[in-house]
């Protein structure tokens, strides 16, 4: 199955109040089934992702767009290794900057954080941008909330470590 492509020309959806919006399985990001992948040894990488992506021109006449995520996925649990549901709800603010790869590097854009700097593109690669927000705001030793309920032991009996050892000086 090839990877499904989505460019936009960012600019144009933000001065047309454009909305777009869809769905895709796992397959359609690479870097982030590769993540899931390597979570769990036993586990095969499950979930889907659905997006919005809303063009704005404000009041000052800057394009914004506003994307939304809806991540739901299948990891492993750190603790306990079983699986474990994530689900990521994910909202963003980009200010499309009109500026050139060596200025956008210089823009002081982090002391704000009511929005991320994008780059004016005509061909801005959607999909890729989902995949790298949902990779970033992954956990990174994703655990169950509550206690694993296969971590605690059966009895409340502990074995002492030094047994051995005692059972050594003893002979």
């Amino acid at each position: 199955m090839s990877k499904p492509t989505l460019f936009i020309d960012n600019v144009s959806i933000a001065k047309k109040n454009e909305l777009l919006q869809g769905d895709f399985t796992l397959e359609a990001f690479p870097r982030l089934l590769e993540l899931l992948s390597n979570s769990g040894q036993f586990l095969k990488p499950s979930g889907s992702v659905s997006y919005k992506l809303q063009g704005e021109t404000n009041r000052l006449g800057q394009q914004i767009l506003h994307l939304n995520i809806n991540a739901n996925l299948a990891t492993a649990c750190q603790r306990c290794l079983n699986e474990m549901p994530l689900s990521l709800n994910l909202n963003f603010k980009y200010l499309i900057g009109d500026v050139s790869d060596n200025e956008f590097e210089v823009i002081d854009v982090d002391n704000s954080d009511d929005f991320d700097l994008q780059q004016a593109s005509q061909t801005m690669d959607v999909i890729a941008l989902i995949e790298d927000e949902i990779i970033i705001a992954i956990p990174i030793s994703p655990m169950h909330e509550d206690t694993c309920k296969e971590l605690v032991t059966q009895s409340g009996e502990k074995t002492n470590p030094f047994a051995v050892l005692k059972r050594l000086i003893k002979s």
